[in-house]
């Protein structure tokens, strides 16, 4: 079932109009890929190869989040002992700090209920860790997890241990991070849609003309690619007022970012609009414009809805990121963990809820938001 990210979008304004917080709406066209079904009408994952071939962004066997627990309905009751791992990156980025305490809160949450259900969450020693992780994922598979979540610092690093944990049966979930042909199921943030999201709010902040930028993060990095594509392409689809004058990598560094836009502010004088594939270049954008005055006066969205994007939103500096939520991306990735273990055919791909965050909405709850844009929460079987 194609269902249009807009949807998504509407429940968020609605809920937040009950919170008493009102939010710009956004819409995003829909270009969410269809779901394929098998006799029965459940929903059958896709042959490996298609999501590599097409792409994560881009796959026509993805699904959103709602309309996944639309067609799996409620998790299978968990019977006996239940032990998980994952398989992080490096605690030192709050994103995947936020990963991990939103994994084990959802633990927590069963261990409440009587389920007896354990999971142990490590990381190697830093993003570029790569044996080290891999030594993590080992491990565990060596105490034989009963299934593991994996965000693998690259491509390849962690093949190894996914094509060992297949002989031993034991389930995985890739959380947020490149495909693995290895792993049946992903589930994360739609890159595409984030750039969506974030060119059409500046359009509209900026009243539909201007010059526009973008600081992407490493090049080769597909969610650097695919947000700023999907930046791109909006504007070439809906408005040719507004130019996107210069794309500049900046490798998801602070201090790289800052340096792109200084030559900016020099470069583009009628600069109005930047959007960075994270909220750590964003922030390094923001800097360059405090140091000439220019708070305000351009608007400035980044990526990932970090705790020090939005403190700086609640202050009035950073105009807006594109929240992925990854304390709740989480959890969801640990609910489709969870339901593969007890035998249900989960999609290969699964898009996690994303929205704009800025002034008007930056105070207002995390979970009602998340909720309002698809979201439930687990629901058992009777």
């Amino acid at each position: 079932m194609k269902k249009a990210v807009a949807v998504l979008l509407v429940g968020m304004m609605m809920a937040l109009a009950f919170t008493g917080c009102a939010s710009k709406e956004v819409v995003v066209e829909d270009q969410t890929p269809t779901e394929v079904t098998s006799e029965e009408g459940v929903v059958d994952p896709m042959p490996a190869a298609d999501v590599a071939e097409q792409g994560y962004d881009f796959y026509d066997g993805a699904m959103t989040y709602s309309d996944a627990i639309e067609k799996l309905g409620p998790i299978p009751k968990i019977e006996g002992t239940m032990q998980l791992g994952y398989v992080c990156k490096a605690f030192e980025n709050e994103f995947w700090r936020m990963q991990k305490e939103g994994a084990e809160h959802i633990v927590e949450v069963l261990q409440s209920e009587g389920y007896d259900v354990n999971i142990d969450v490590r990381a190697a020693q830093g993003e570029a860790d790569e044996q080290g992780q891999l030594a993590v994922f080992s491990d565990m598979i060596n105490k034989e997890y009963d299934g593991i979540l994996v965000s693998a610092i690259s491509g390849g690093n962690l093949v190894p241990g996914a094509e060992k944990a297949n002989e031993k049966g034991i389930e995985m979930v890739v959380s947020m991070d490149a495909f693995m042909p290895q792993v049946e199921s992903t589930v994360g943030a739609w890159h595409y849609q984030a750039g969506q999201l974030a060119a059409e709010y500046i359009n509209e902040e900026i009243g539909g003309k201007g010059e526009v930028a973008i600081i992407q993060g490493l090049p080769k990095a597909s969610p650097a690619i695919t947000r700023t594509e999907g930046f791109k392409q909006w504007f070439q689809d809906n408005n040719p007022d507004v130019k996107v004058v210069a794309v500049q990598n900046a490798d998801w560094d602070r201090m790289k970012a800052k340096d792109v836009m200084d030559i900016w502010l020099k470069q583009y004088p009628d600069l109005k609009g930047v959007y960075a594939n994270n909220d750590t270049m964003a922030m390094g954008a923001l800097e360059a414009a405090r140091a000439v005055d220019k708070i305000g006066d351009i608007v400035i969205v980044g990526t990932d809805g970090t705790s020090e994007a939005k403190d700086s939103i609640a202050n009035g500096e950073l105009t807006a990121t594109i929240d992925s939520f990854p304390y709740y991306m989480a959890q969801i990735s640990t609910e489709m963990l969870i339901r593969k273990m007890q035998g249900q055919e989960v999609p290969k791909v699964i898009y996690s809820p994303q929205v704009v965050v800025d002034m008007e909405n930056v105070s207002a709850d995390p979970e009602a938001v998340y909720k309002s844009v698809g979201w439930e929460g687990m629901v058992f079987e009777n």
